[in-house]
């Protein structure tokens, strides 16, 4: 059975959701495929199969270090980056040797430079998914500490070693890659519509419903106290808060569907994300978004929303406060509609991996 191993950044849940979405689609067109999957993301994330996908608990880069998803620990991050530096020629060729082991055919990186560099030893190609990469945010924080440039070259050094990026809309330049080929949305549509999307949750058909969203690093900063002045709307969250008023109800489980649980609901209150705009734009849902501190993939994010979806800024001091009335009020006085946008993101990489493994 052939075996593709695909590495997932540890930053936050995006980039497993989206690779979990590819794997699914490759899966389906090829019924002898082993994949092993690198992250540390809950192993609920990927398709459940007959032992055709093996997740492999394993940090392969650093990301940002962040206490939440809206808060970026500067000091955390270049101390990680270090000891990752220190330990890379270990890791390298401990990598080198998994792959040669587990008889991985294609390496698959979204988007840890490791994975990249493991390939290049071990004697394989390997090919970048993503909308960003490493090195350009590394190099956008280098004025202000220079230690971030060290880090910028070492991940430049490894994605040049890759076949090329399969890059995704609302994108950085992305130059240290050899070559890169555009694609459309990856983002999973639901099949139901809204009212059948509550009903198969067993949430209320007419009641309005506002879904509180920060991926896998959450946020809990929010004075929900204050939702108990719009006794009319139903908040749902994905994390549990404390002392929570009677109308906000926590789904914090890893059996929800988060797709049909976002397709349920009128607006999303989030951060500027890839997987919640994507995710958004495709089920027709608001979004109400706050700033996401200094991470250099927002402003491309926060254009792609207010081009392409229903959204509206609230400050973070007001969401923060709980002071979410005006805003929502004023998003659900705003038609919204699937984006026009192609979704068919993952259909067209797992018949690009598909096509490589043939090769």
């Amino acid at each position: 059975m052939p075996s593709i191993a695909v590495y997932v950044s540890s930053h936050g849940f995006g980039h497993a959701v989206r690779i979990a979405e590819v794997v699914a689609r490759l899966l389906s067109l090829d019924a002898g495929l082993r994949v092993h999957v690198c992250s540390v993301a809950p192993q609920w994330l990927f398709p459940r199969t007959d032992g055709r996908v093996l997740v492999h608990r394993a940090a392969s880069d650093v990301g940002m270090v962040q206490p939440n998803g809206l808060t970026i620990d500067f000091e955390a991050t270049l101390a990680s980056l270090a000891e990752l530096e220190r330990s890379w020629e270990r890791r390298l060729s401990e990598e080198a040797a998994w792959l040669g082991e587990a008889e991985v055919a294609l390496v698959i990186g979204d988007i840890p430079p490791l994975a990249f560099a493991a390939a290049d030893r071990a004697g394989l190609p390997s090919i970048a998914l993503g909308n960003f990469d490493w090195e350009w945010v590394y190099r956008s924080y280098a004025e202000r500490d220079g230690r971030f440039a060290t880090h910028a070259r070492r991940a430049a050094a490894c994605y040049g070693k890759a076949l090329y990026a399969l890059r995704l809309p609302f994108h950085a330049d992305m130059d240290a890659f050899r070559s890169v080929v555009d694609l459309p949305l990856v983002a999973r549509r639901s099949g139901c519509t809204r009212a059948e999307a509550r009903d198969r949750l067993g949430l209320p058909a007419e009641r309005p419903l506002v879904l509180l969203s920060f991926g896998g690093l959450g946020f809990t900063g929010i004075r929900v106290e204050r939702f108990a002045e719009m006794p009319e709307i139903l908040f749902l969250a994905t994390e549990t808060f404390r002392d929570p008023p009677a109308n906000l109800l926590s789904l914090d489980r890893p059996d929800i569907d988060y797709t049909l649980l976002l397709r349920a609901c009128d607006v999303v209150v989030t951060k500027p994300g890839y997987g919640i705009v994507a995710a958004s734009l495709v089920n027709a849902v608001r979004v109400l978004y706050t700033a996401r501190g200094e991470f250099p993939e927002a402003p491309i994010l926060v254009r792609a929303l207010e081009e392409h979806a229903t959204a509206q800024f609230i400050a973070l001091e007001d969401l923060e406060q709980g002071a979410i009335r005006g805003p929502l009020q004023s998003l659900f006085g705003r038609p919204v509609g699937e984006t026009r946008l192609a979704a068919d993101g993952a259909e067209r990489v797992a018949e690009i991996l598909r096509g490589e493994l043939a090769r």
